[in-house]
């Protein structure tokens, strides 16, 4: 018998006697040991049975039983490999005399060995390692243990299947509700908790060591490059969605990688396409994906804001049929083979209302009984250049780069969301924080920036920063006093300090702009400043110096040709001016020469009007339609009038009570005050 072993004296014997430490090799004798063998001239003889020495120094099995039924001593036997220098045996190493492909028990789990198994196939060790781990199928942490019933989330275990214990990490996971190339970390339950953070160090730019974290909605690998960032900026999360294409299109107007084009005939709740699609559209399906075609159930509906009435300038959304994948095959008939797919309920609209139930999309059919206007077409807005129907698989109409939520629900009850109320947290917030440690001015720094790469204009009802709800403040500002609080185009405002403590000087505290008309090229402003007048205060608390209080100051608010912006320069044109100078508490009308004088002061140029409703004006007065005085003593120098009328009236007497100047009339006599209480007159005749 030839066992293809080394050629040693009592090799055999000592290999028999170590099998029992070996794994992953077993000799064509398996199991119990042979007693005989058979010689080359072909004779019987007995094997010889060797056994090892114990750390005691026994041997390790010192009899055994014979097929005679006998007990037999075994035979201690050593193989010696060698010997030392001073002629002692030196014992061999059994591993260096096996073949490469047998592993010893010494090997499990220890470096250049192999990692175990237990008795539930489980690898006993972990795994450490710096090339790729490659799967064909899911990997997951393994299922936790199930959660205690008597925690706060018992009213969960009603709903069992969602909420099963489940492993902390699984990517490619099949699971309920989501996504087969799902990578999931946290599990269901309380401790299935998993905490996550990004350490990185840029050193580059973008994708090339410029990025901590990117998430890209992307069709492809790689697009969205550059994270974001320029030639020397280093971007921490950076986020991108686009308008993909679809997974995959099927219809007359797109041939398949074959070139074969496909056409369409829908049914109440999907499609039947021919010929069959190829077979590796199959890789692109994937249960509850998004299915639209490009026949749509009405006309464009409009909405949302429109800035200059024109119709076509708002918000557009196509009535398109769509629905969510159920089931997909191929099969074949007499006319040949096909596709079939069929969907969770009938095609409606994306948007808008309903069709009838039972509705087949096809172009031509009106849609639903109560309205005329509901007739399926072919769409000509968004995809006017294909003149077949179509179906998309895995589409949408719109995508977001983040969809943030904060919540708070306090509720009664014993399910998992009611017992959130007995979590302490009431508030809600999202917070972006710029941190500067400096000397004055040694930084730049931009907290949020909306920016717009657009080629042309788009709909009026776009908005860069919108805030809507019930909230009792919308956009809340909380600066320094030197802040702008707000600065765009067409309205600006100051900052909270006002002008300086010097007399005649301005501040500006709003100012808006616009051009005069349509592409005139340039811009004007209104402006709203305040201005120092006096200085009531020589020793201020705060600064030990002058200062205007709030009656000192007067504000203006007027048009300035020519002007910059946060500046009350250019040319003055003409303003109102509340708490003026020289009428404190009251109000004034001034038109342009008004800046030829001391407008802290004086009132030319203005029509004025004091805190008792007094008016008065450094200017002629025109009443182009009379002038009427109910009560109160009118006093008028160098009046020309056109006509003049007064109502009659006949003194008491000669001596009734009057101020010099006084003067009335009656059917009979003019009369004149000619001194306090003193009357005259003269007759009146015909002529």
């Amino acid at each position: 018998m030839d066992l293809n072993f080394p050629r040693k004296p009592g090799f055999l014997i000592a290999v028999l006697s170590l099998l029992s430490g070996v794994i992953g090799y077993s000799p064509s004798f398996a199991g119990d040991i042979p007693l005989y063998y058979k010689t080359p001239t072909g004779s019987i003889a007995p094997v010889t049975v060797g056994t090892g020495i114990n750390s005691q120094g026994y041997p390790v099995v010192p009899t055994y039983k014979g097929k005679d039924g006998a007990w037999h001593s075994t035979t201690v036997i050593a193989q010696v490999c060698g010997t030392n220098a001073d002629g002692t045996p030196v014992a061999c190493n059994i591993a260096d005399q096996l073949p490469s492909s047998v592993l010893t028990t010494a090997k499990i789990n220890v470096q250049s060995g192999i990692a175990g198994l237990n008795d539930q196939a489980q690898v006993t060790a972990g795994v450490n390692t710096a090339s790729q781990i490659l799967t064909q199928t899911g990997l997951s942490e393994g299922n936790q243990g199930s959660i205690p019933l008597n925690l706060t989330s018992n009213g969960w275990q009603g709903d069992a299947p969602s909420h099963l214990a489940g492993p902390r990490i699984t990517v490619g996971v099949s699971m309920n509700n989501m996504a087969d190339q799902m990578a999931m970390f946290g599990g269901h339950r309380l401790y299935d908790s998993v905490f996550s953070k990004f350490y990185a160090l840029p050193y580059g730019v973008g994708d090339n060591g410029g990025c901590v974290h990117s998430s890209v909605m992307t069709y492809a690998p790689g697009t969205g490059a550059n994270c974001g960032a320029g030639g020397w900026d280093a971007v921490t999360e950076y986020e991108l969605a686009t308008n993909n294409p679809p997974w995959y299109i099927a219809g007359a107007d797109f041939p398949d990688e074959n070139g074969t084009s496909h056409s369409v005939t829908f049914t109440t709740s999907g499609a039947i396409i021919r010929p069959a699609l190829p077979a590796s559209y199959t890789d692109y399906m994937h249960y509850h994906m998004n299915v639209m075609t490009n026949i749509v159930a009405g006309p464009t509906l409009y909405s949302g804001l429109s800035l200059d009435g024109v119709q076509g300038h708002r918000n557009q959304d196509q009535q398109f049929y769509g629905g969510m994948l159920e089931s997909w095959k191929n099969d074949s008939d007499s006319t040949g083979t096909f596709t079939q797919f069929t969907m969770t309920g009938q095609w409606q609209p994306i948007s808008g209302s309903a069709v009838d139930s039972g509705h087949v999309p096809q172009v031509g059919t009106q849609n639903t009984a109560s309205a005329a206007d509901r007739v399926d077409a072919l769409d000509q807005t968004q995809y006017a250049e294909f003149t077949h129907p179509f179906i998309e698989f895995g589409t949408y109409i719109k995508h977001f780069t983040r969809n943030t939520s904060c919540e708070v629900i306090i509720k009664s009850g014993t399910d998992g969301e009611a017992m959130k109320r007995l979590g302490l947290s009431r508030k809600c917030d999202e917070e972006l924080d710029n941190w500067y440690h400096g000397p004055d001015y040694g930084a730049t720094m931009h907290g949020l920036t909306i920016g717009a790469g657009f080629d042309n204009k788009v709909s009026q009802d776009s908005y860069g920063l919108s805030v809507a709800g019930l909230w009792p403040e919308g956009i809340r500002a909380w600066l320094g006093s030197d802040g702008i609080d707000f600065d765009g185009d067409a309205y600006k405002v100051g900052s909270r300090i006002g002008s300086a403590a010097v007399v005649g000087t301005k501040k500006m505290i709003a100012e808006y702009w616009q051009e005069p008309t349509a592409n005139i090229g340039y811009l004007e402003s209104v402006k709203l400043w305040s201005q120092t007048d006096t200085l009531s205060e020589t020793n201020n608390a705060n600064t030990g110096g002058a200062a205007a209080n709030g009656m000192d100051v007067s504000y203006w608010f007027g048009p300035r040709q020519s002007s910059s912006s946060f500046n009350v320069d250019g040319t003055f044109e003409a303003a109102i001016a509340f708490n003026p100078g020289w009428a404190k508490n009251g109000l004034a009308l001034c038109g342009s020469n008004a800046a030829s004088f001391d407008m802290t002061s004086s009132g030319a140029a203005c029509l004025t009007v004091d805190s008792w409703g007094n008016t008065s004006t450094t200017g002629s007065l025109a009443a182009g339609n009379g002038l009427t005085v109910s009560s109160g003593t009118t006093t008028l120098k160098d009046v020309v009038a056109t006509s003049y009328k007064e109502a009659l009236k006949t003194p008491a007497s000669s001596s009734a009570p009057c101020q010099a100047g006084e003067f009335t009339d009656d059917e009979n006599y003019h009369y004149v005050c000619v001194a306090d209480n003193s009357w005259k007159r003269v007759a009146l005749s015909s002529f």
